[in-house]
């Protein structure tokens, strides 16, 4: 019962972040689909013991990885313009 509440709550959160900011919506559905893939393949764990020393960490090392590209990409379409003048 408390899934199921669980669930309804969340999926009026995302109907109501449909409504108003829906590149909020889009990224929580995004995130959604790879979370569910990356489940399937990473999990169930029984025990603590069986989770790779990686896995807690990874969502850190994937921001800062992102991040890493964009401001590199950023830097290097700006040094482009700017030499293009």
């Amino acid at each position: 019962m408390v899934g199921i509440t669980a669930f309804v709550v969340f999926l009026i959160l995302w109907a109501l972040a449909w409504r108003f900011q829906i590149k909020l919506a889009f990224g929580i559905l995004i995130g959604l689909v790879i979370g569910g893939l990356l489940g399937q393949v990473l999990g169930p764990y029984n025990s603590i013991d069986e989770i790779p020393i990686w896995l807690p960490p990874a969502p850190f090392i994937f921001i800062v990885t992102v991040l890493f590209l964009y401001a590199f990409v950023a830097w290097y379409v700006l040094d482009y313009k700017a030499n293009r003048k």
